[in-house]
C-alpha cells in the first residue's frame, strides 16, 4: 500500500477526532496484518470503489464509542444504545469521506458505500488476500484502531 494512499485517512481521522470531540489521536505503531482480524468490541466496515479499493475498518471497545459519541452529542451515554451506533457509523463514514476527497486531489476517484457495523466479541473478519495495515490511535477515552486494506 503507497503511503499517499494510506495517509489520508490517518490524517482525517485525526481531524475528525479533535474538530469534533476535542481529542487529540496519537499515533501508535503501524503493524501489517494478515487477512484474519478479530474485530474490537465494535467495528465499523466501509468498502471503497474506484481507483482506490478495498476496505477501511475503525473499531474501538464500547465504553470509548460511548465516551466519544457522548462527547461528540453533549451527551451522557450509560448504554450501548442505537445512538452510539449511528453516531460511530457516522463519524467513521465521514472520515472515509473526507479520506476520499484528498485523494481524489491527488487524481484517484473512489466511492464508498454505506458503513456496516459488528459489534460484540470475537468476530473475525477477512479481507482475503489483501494484507491490512493497523492504525493505533491512543486517546484520553481509549485506542481506537484503524485499518486499511486499499490498493490503488
Amino acid at each position: 500500500m503507497k503511503a499517499e494512499i494510506i495517509n489520508p485517512f490517518l490524517i482525517a481521522a485525526r481531524e475528525i477526532l479533535e474538530m469534533e470531540t476535542g481529542l487529540t489521536g496519537t499515533r501508535g505503531e503501524l503493524s501489517l496484518a494478515s487477512s484474519k482480524w478479530t474485530t474490537q468490541e465494535i467495528t465499523v466496515i466501509i468498502n471503497i470503489i474506484g481507483d482506490v479499493k478495498g476496505t477501511f475498518l475503525i473499531g474501538m471497545p464500547i465504553n470509548t464509542a460511548m465516551e466519544l459519541v457522548g462527547t461528540m452529542l453533549g451527551e451522557k451515554f450509560d448504554s450501548f444504545s442505537n445512538m452510539v451506533i449511528s453516531g460511530i457509523a457516522e463519524m467513521a463514514n465521514i472520515i472515509a469521506g473526507r479520506s476520499l476527497a484528498s485523494l481524489e486531489e491527488l487524481g484517484y476517484i473512489s466511492d464508498i458505500t454505506p458503513p456496516m457495523l459488528i459489534y460484540g466479541k470475537k468476530a473475525s473478519i477477512s479481507t482475503l488476500d489483501r494484507k491490512r495495515i493497523q492504525i493505533p490511535l491512543k486517546t484520553d477515552i481509549g485506542l481506537i484502531e484503524l485499518s486499511l486494506a486499499l490498493e490503488g
